[in-house]
């Protein structure tokens, strides 16, 4: 498999639409910023939907832990924020998040990395028509927020050594629907007699059988799949 044309990767740029057109989005690193905003303005939206598994989550604690411990651990640790951008209004309204380790030994293969992703969240549509200041309407909320977000980690991992390795932990709170989500997005499950590297020693512990990784293959055609939206 020839890997040298899967550098350089850009990030997706755009998104369809509700109304069948697309919204310009931009991917910048994660800053207090926007974390303020999310807490603000995304965040009781999304604690108002008991079905959420990310109901109750503080991204201005998770910010500042995840860089420390992934900074103490070695591990590259690295914030994205994806938003809405309009030149014309000049604003970038924070769509999805995600905090990921960009050095961490892959699910299924310890002797290499991947990128892991350590929290992924994206906004509820009410959330984002709900701003007035920027007059977002039904029909220019993007779609494919979840995709688009799960990509940065893969497009993360592509260019900086990964070749697109990505793993993670499904919140048990998302039950099944959540691990189908993955899988129908190419990521495969851990099985519960797999083990998995934690802790500064790479101590190992078992699977809960929600740890979700991209192989190789399945993340360049997952990467592919996005090409006409970068």
């Amino acid at each position: 498999m020839d890997l040298r044309r899967w550098t350089g990767v850009r990030f997706v740029c755009r998104a369809p639409t509700k109304g069948g057109g697309e919204v310009e989005l931009r991917v910048a690193h994660l800053t207090l910023e926007h974390a303020l905003f999310w807490q603000a303005r995304v965040q009781p939206v999304i604690d108002s939907d008991p079905e959420r598994v990310d109901q109750g989550w503080n991204w201005l604690l998770y910010l500042p832990f995840s860089k420390l411990t992934g900074k103490v651990l070695q591990q590259s640790p690295v914030g994205y924020c994806v938003g809405i951008v309009a030149t014309d209004r000049d604003y970038f309204i924070p769509c999805a998040l995600l905090q990921l380790l960009g050095r961490y030994p892959a699910l299924n293969d310890h002797d290499e990395k991947c990128a892991f992703t350590w929290f992924l969240t994206t906004a509820p549509r009410a959330a984002l028509t709900g701003l007035d200041e920027y007059h977002l309407s039904e029909d220019r909320v993007p779609k494919k927020l979840g995709t688009i977000a799960l990509d940065v980690a893969v497009t993360h991992s592509l260019n900086h050594g990964g070749r697109g390795r990505t793993g993670l932990h499904a919140d048990p709170k998302g039950g099944d629907r959540l691990l189908d989500w993955y899988q129908r997005r190419g990521m495969k499950v851990l099985p519960t007699d797999r083990q998995i590297p934690f802790g500064p020693r790479r101590f190992l512990r078992p699977s809960d059988g929600r740890y979700c990784y991209y192989t190789v293959r399945a993340a360049l055609e997952a990467s592919r799949s996005l090409d006409p939206l970068r």
